[in-house]
Parts: structure tokens; C-alpha cells; sequence
């Protein structure tokens, strides 16, 4: 999608130095089967959808420490997810929703819906104009209508690892530390 070539790019700084670019440089390239960008094994996914107003907002806000605090719940279900943004923008005339997740786009989406619906529920409904629901056969349309491809986006160190191989990794880790920790005392 974007076009590197490390012999005639010129970094935005001089002091950077080409060969640390091309070492890091992710190779962005558009989803197979649905709006968004990959890099290796990480996708973002960017809905940008207009504000029922004007309550939207206030219903927004009033639901947004319950959605926080239930986040790490919802998001630990799919097993996927990086990260993840829900936030009022344009002074709350929309609500942006930004992911970066493990996997292709079909299955994440369909992961959401059957693991997460309550909870984008929560979130979206009185605060979106049109949102149908989550079980609602309109859903993926809704999503595809408001959905947006980032520009620029870069998905973060080891684009490979998914959640659960991080995860695996620091409980092997952390066991490694344990034996250590058992055979120094």
C-alpha cells in the first residue's frame, strides 16, 4: 500500500538514520475482506458514527465509566484485541470507536458480535444515530456505513504476537523468574 523503498527515502529527520526505518517498517496493506489496515497479524479497525442529538452525549458520558470498567471483561472474551478507544469527537456530534486487533476483519467482527454484544450495546445505543443493535441483521451494515480506513497507523511492537501469545509469554516468564527466584534462595 505505501510505497518504501529504502534507497531513495529520505527520512523525515536527517538524523534518522534509512536502515532504522526499513528495520521497523511494518508494510501496511489494506484488509482482504473488509475497511481497515494490516500489518503482519495486527488490524485496525475505525468507525467514526454520528451522535443521536442532544442526548446523545449526555447518555454517552453517563455509561462511559461503567464501559471502562467493564472493559478488560469484554475485550479478555474476544482475545483479540490490542487495544481499544471509544471517545466523543467534533464536540460530541460523533463517537469514534478505534481497535487494533489480531486476525482479519470477518472474524473479528463476528467475534464481537457474539461475545461482546451487551457491552457495544451499552455503548451505542441512544448515542448513535441509526445504531441497530448488535444482533440485529442491520448491524454489519451499520458497521460497514461508518466505518474508516486510518492513514496512518503503525500496529505497535511484534505485530505477530496476538493478545493471548503476550499473555503466554509473560506467564512463561514470570514462572521462569519464579524458578530462578526458587533455585537462588
Amino acid at each position: 500500500m505505501y510505497d518504501f523503498d529504502p534507497s531513495t527515502y529520505q527520512p523525515i529527520s536527517p538524523d534518522v538514520p534509512v536502515e532504522e526505518i526499513a528495520k521497523n517498517f511494518q508494510h501496511p496493506r489494506t484488509q482482504t475482506d473488509g475497511v481497515g489496515l494490516r500489518a503482519v497479524n495486527r488490524s485496525e479497525f475505525t468507525l467514526l458514527a454520528p451522535v443521536i442529538q442532544p442526548t446523545g452525549p449526555a447518555v454517552f458520558l453517563e455509561r462511559a465509566e461503567k464501559a471502562c470498567i467493564e472493559a478488560p471483561y469484554w475485550e479478555n472474551r474476544l482475545g483479540t484485541v490490542h487495544d481499544l478507544r471509544v471517545a466523543l469527537v467534533d464536540d460530541g456530534r460523533q463517537v469514534l470507536f478505534c481497535a487494533t486487533y489480531s486476525d482479519e476483519f470477518k472474524p473479528y467482527v463476528i467475534d464481537v458480535i457474539r461475545f461482546a454484544t451487551p457491552w457495544i450495546d451499552y455503548m451505542f445505543t441512544d448515542v448513535a444515530v441509526g445504531y441497530p443493535g448488535l444482533a440485529s441483521d442491520e448491524a454489519i451494515g451499520y458497521i460497514t456505513k461508518h466505518q474508516v480506513q486510518a492513514h496512518v497507523w503503525y500496529g505497535g511492537p511484534n505485530p505477530e504476537a496476538s493478545p493471548r501469545d503476550i499473555a503466554k509469554g509473560l506467564a512463561v516468564a514470570s514462572a521462569f523468574d519464579g524458578l530462578l527466584d526458587a533455585a537462588q534462595g
